[in-house]
């Protein structure tokens, strides 16, 4: 991307990067399950049952598609509460990832008394590729809370 554009977009990883948002994402809901755990009857629930629970309240649902195509993959979906610098891609090894967390925080104060607010959205997909894919060619592009990914098939 040329020195000339100002707007943010997604970390892409390569090779043997790490995804911290995961990384983030899997101890928000690791803490969130523990919590679960530790408020529930000893007699009721599981551990799976309380993970399933914890990532259904950590884990913002996201709609995206993979369509396959004749001369490339294009991966699309609506991301309106994430701003692209919140998200981070990986694909290789056969496998499409992103995931993101957007935080916001606000303070107000009335009265005298100072009321701060903060919430955060995180989600987590992964879909597999096709072996026929480039993903070192791939371009990705996020405009008004839409995101898509296009993968060029190689001439096989």
């Amino acid at each position: 991307m040329s020195s000339q554009h100002s707007m943010h977009m997604p970390s892409i990883l390569k090779g043997d990067d790490t995804f911290s948002t995961f990384n983030q994402i899997q101890k928000s809901i690791q803490e969130r399950a523990y919590s679960i755990f530790h408020d529930r009857d000893t007699d009721s629930g599981d551990a799976l049952t309380d993970w399933l629970k914890a990532e259904s309240e950590v884990l913002t649902d996201i709609d995206m598609t993979l369509k396959d195509k004749k001369d490339q993959v294009v991966i699309e979906g609506k991301i309106d509460k994430f701003l692209p610098e919140d998200i981070e891609i990986k694909a290789q090894d056969g496998a499409f990832t992103i995931c993101g967390i957007h935080s916001e925080k606000s303070s107000s104060k009335k009265k005298g008394v100072t009321r701060k607010t903060s919430t955060q959205s995180s989600f987590y997909r992964s879909f597999a590729l096709p072996d026929s894919v480039d993903t070192e060619k791939m371009e990705v592009k996020v405009k008004s809370g839409k995101f898509t990914a296009n993968i060029p098939k190689t001439s096989h």
